[in-house]
């Protein structure tokens, strides 16, 4: 199906209550969220006291949140490379934007500032956020590499990123080491976290640090703009991988009514009777699981392996939706009575940030119909403080939260309510409207109603809608009308819901994606609104008494 480019303008549309109310803007949503599933209904006994870790220091930390953020920014062209860069700052979006004038399909296009002198870097960390347009994606060559400089003039590059997905990209290099410890193989290269480094390069002195954009054989007219935000440069220590202590008051049994957590001789154990229910340790927030791994040793006992259960490593949210990671999987065949069991788990899923007060499970659950012992004996988790926007924040439907989050409320009592499903190939929210069964002037009510304080501040946010529109809509059939909202969930429903908007035969777009934008001031506090939502009105839509084709809902980012 044909993808159509975001419009930027309501001209477009011919919308007939545009104004200043609403907008249609450029696709800023980070990639959708994983699967999901996993039913977070657990009420753990951790006490979510904390690690005991310190907050780590930041050395570097530019966040693009005014205009003389980029005066020091600067591009250079390495390596018989032409190309060049204009650089600007992007006040919605608090970005530095950067606009590559690509010159061949080999140029290496660096963008770079001078920070102040750290002294030392073996063992920390950097990070920096570059968003992508999907022209990059589609092209599949650029990649992007995260570069350091010295005192000297030397530089470091880490491994290259490959430009995989549209939107927010982490660029990162953790507990940097210019040596591999215990050396390489015969005839290799040694420069430990790093890809590459000139002679004479060490993490002495560090005064610069930049992104390179390395254009890898893509022709030079895949193009577009380049944002760089939350570049972050911070000690190892606190921010590295954690050594989970196994005393900790955060360990947890959960979904276990009757099971209780064992924590002797420095170990962490449950005697699960059921499937699904978990171990794990809550990690306290400020955290970021993003990119993240962790790695733990576990044992079962003969009376385990006799039930031919299986372990399920996970990492989920313990707050809001309970996002997981529950791809990780190690089968009962792979167990030995009495011999601990080490595994690695890795997410990429843009869901895992925690927030003060919040927190992320970190464990294992067990399938099946469980019997004996499962015993943590170690567990790492490659978990960093915050270390940058993820993007927006977006709410999403899946096979799991369709019917429990999101609403077609027909609080009108007009007839028929509109169908929704999830559509598993794409991804989506899909809408049915029914307008076959709907009054002369019948709505269609969508929405996705959250817990408390699952949703971030309201108050000033700009929430984007992205609609996949039939050429049904446009052209065969013009005339609905959408209007955006937020509202209370309870008390006096109090609710901010704008202007309507028609679609008319404006111009043939056809099928297509589309971002539609709305920016909300005066929001209701007492009780906070927990309904964010759309409905679509009839207007002057005729369509014979058709049913009317899907809508898709991809996601809400709120920003």
């Amino acid at each position: 199906m044909l993808q159509k480019s975001l419009i930027a303008l309501c001209t477009v549309f011919a919308l007939t209550a545009c104004g200043g109310d609403l907008d249609l803007g450029p696709d800023q949503a980070p990639p959708a969220n994983g699967n999901g599933n996993g039913n977070g209904n657990g009420n753990g006994n951790g006490n979510g006291n904390g690690n005991g870790e310190d907050e780590p220091e930041i050395w570097t930390d530019i966040r693009f949140d005014e205009e003389a953020n980029i005066d020091s920014w600067a591009h250079r062209c390495v390596e018989s490379c032409d190309a060049t860069a204009g650089l600007s700052w992007n006040a919605d979006e608090e970005v530095l934007a950067v606009a590559p004038e690509w010159a061949s399909t080999e140029d290496n296009l660096e963008i770079y500032t001078p920070v102040e002198e750290i002294s030392n870097m073996e063992g920390a960390n950097a990070s920096v956020w570059v968003f992508v347009t999907e022209d990059y994606v589609s092209d599949g060559n650029l990649a992007m590499h995260l570069v350091l400089t010295n005192a000297n003039g030397t530089n470091a590059y880490s491994e290259p990123f490959p430009v995989e997905e549209a939107g927010w990209n982490r660029v990162d290099v953790w507990e940097m080491a210019t040596t591999t410890e215990g050396g390489v193989e015969e005839g290799e290269e040694d420069y430990g976290s790093f890809a590459m480094y000139d002679a004479g390069f060490s993490l002495l002195g560090i005064n610069e640090v930049g992104v390179r954009f390395a254009a890898n054989d893509k022709p030079v007219d895949v193009g577009g703009q380049l944002w760089i935000d939350n570049v972050v440069l911070t000690p190892g220590s606190g921010s590295g991988p954690l050594e989970v202590d196994m005393a900790s008051e955060n360990w947890a049994v959960m979904d276990a009514t009757g099971v209780e957590l064992q924590q002797a001789d420095g170990t962490v154990a449950f005697s699960p009777t059921a499937a699904d229910q978990k171990l794990v340790y809550l990690l306290d927030g400020p955290a970021d699981l993003v990119g993240r791994s962790f790695t733990f040793t576990f044992t079962v006992d003969q009376a385990f392996k006799d039930s031919g259960s299986d372990v399920q490593p996970i990492i989920q949210l313990n707050f809001g939706s309970y996002t997981g990671e529950f791809g990780c999987y190690v089968g009962n065949g792979s167990l030995t009575a009495g011999e601990p069991f080490e595994f690695t788990c890795e997410t990429s899923n843009e869901a895992f940030v925690a927030e003060e007060g919040q927190n992320i499970r970190v464990g294992l659950q067990v399938k099946g119909e469980p019997a004996g012992t499962v015993t943590i004996n170690s567990m790492e988790i490659d978990a960093g403080g915050v270390s940058g926007d993820t993007g927006p924040f977006e709410l999403t439907a899946t096979a799991d939260n369709v019917d429990s989050a999101w609403s077609n409320d027909n609080w009108q009592n007009l007839n028929g309510a509109p169908d929704l499903s999830f559509n598993e190939a794409e991804g989506v929210l899909a809408i049915a409207p029914n307008w076959d069964a709907t009054d002369a002037g019948g709505e269609r009510t969508i929405m996705y109603v959250a817990g408390e304080d699952e949703l971030p501040e309201l108050e000033g946010a700009t929430i984007g809608y992205e609609l996949f529109i039939p050429d049904y809509y446009v052209t065969e059939n013009p005339g609905m009308q959408y209007q955006f909202y937020i509202q209370q969930n309870s008390d006096s429903y109090t609710g901010l819901f704008g202007s309507m908007f028609s679609l008319s035969d404006a111009e043939d777009l056809g099928d297509g994606w589309y971002r539609f934008e709305r920016t909300f001031t005066d929001v209701p506090t007492d009780p906070p609104a927990l309904r964010v939502g759309l409905k679509l009105q009839r207007g002057s839509l005729d369509n014979d008494g058709e049913a009317g084709e899907e809508l898709w809902l991809r996601r809400i980012t709120i920003e």
